[in-house]
């Protein structure tokens, strides 16, 4: 799925688009997504408090545009106008793109009507993807928001575009006879993509002091668990069936002892590919924690792991997550 671009549109000025591009913006970056923006202006001022550009980056965007008739805010000079499609793939690694205006774009549009300018969009139907208004607008083949209830329209955004629809309405993972098989990805793109994972083990609290103070039979626990994370994470096309092999560009393993009894292991994986890393992160945390055991089980056998999950990932068509703990 391409990058998601929608345009937030009203007949005139001061209409309250930017009251919903915050709205917006606060809701996907509380959602865990990264959204970037982009603003049409007539003259540049820029970040200064109360202009839209600061308000956005106040909202929590990722990342905001402001195109101007002669330069572009990035900044730079152009030879002509800019148009959106002309700096979408400057805003970084972002879920989704948020324009305010620009009604010209074959994009999808949320438009904004107000009872006094008239309830009427100015937007093709077949673009809207939903109306904000300030008055009860009933009969129409589009759904109507009031702008203090716009968390709705936030929940409808993810549905309608974060959230992957699988073509087979189906497990991906299996084919149309219902075998297993490997997802065929080779028309994704590459993107740069992460994930982090965490997974925990407790012990004796005797055995804990042991390991920290480096008197467990077969040495080094942490240098050796890390080493085992950083395989088994380049490993995990192997051990599991259909995980597509990934040039993993970057791996990162951390240890956080929590007193008395436990240790928590942290993997973060990177790579510029087609698919995610959750798999490998996932896998590099299990490795860790098994070899813990191996390291550690001479004087305890009472070892318990667990409370391994994913809780970070950054990248690709289903956009971001990050687990609330």
């Amino acid at each position: 799925m391409d990058l998601p671009v929608i345009c937030v549109v009203s007949k005139e000025s001061n209409m309250g688009k930017t009251t919903v591009m915050r709205a917006l913006i606060e809701g996907l970056t509380q959602k865990g997504f990264r959204v970037g923006t982009i603003k049409r202006v007539h003259t540049m001022q820029l970040d200064q408090p109360g202009k839209d550009s600061w308000i956005f980056m106040e909202a929590g965007a990722h990342s905001v545009a402001i195109l101007g008739p002669d330069q572009s805010a990035l900044i730079r000079r152009t030879e002509s106008e800019e148009f959106p499609q002309d700096v979408l793939s400057e805003l970084g690694n972002i879920d989704i793109a948020l324009i305010e205006g620009f009604k010209q774009g074959p994009y999808p549009r949320i438009e904004v009507v107000r009872k006094e300018k008239g309830t009427k969009p100015v937007s093709p139907p077949e673009q809207l993807v939903a109306v904000v208004s300030d008055v009860e607008i009933s009969n129409v083949p589009y759904p109507i928001f009031q702008f203090n209830g716009l968390e709705a329209l936030v929940s409808k955004i993810i549905q309608d575009f974060l959230i992957p629809q699988s073509s087979e309405a189906g497990l991906t993972h299996l084919d149309t006879t219902g075998a297993a098989r490997m997802v065929d990805v080779s028309d994704k793109p590459a993107t740069l993509r992460e994930a982090k994972a965490k997974g925990r083990i407790t012990l004796l609290p005797s055995t804990l002091t042991l390991l920290l103070q480096g008197n467990m039979p077969k040495g080094d626990v942490f240098s050796v668990a890390r080493i085992a994370a950083i395989q088994g994470v380049k490993e995990t096309s192997r051990l599991i069936p259909l995980c597509h092999p990934l040039p993993v560009s970057s791996i990162a393993v951390d240890f956080l002892v929590v007193e008395p009894d436990s240790i928590e292991v942290t993997v973060r994986v990177k790579t510029y590919g087609p698919t995610g890393v959750e798999m490998e992160a996932l896998t590099g945390v299990h490795i860790a924690l098994l070899t813990i055991y191996d390291m550690c089980k001479a004087v305890d056998k009472s070892m318990v792991m667990g409370n391994i999950r994913l809780v970070e990932k950054l990248g690709g068509k289903s956009g971001s997550y990050i687990r609330k703990e």
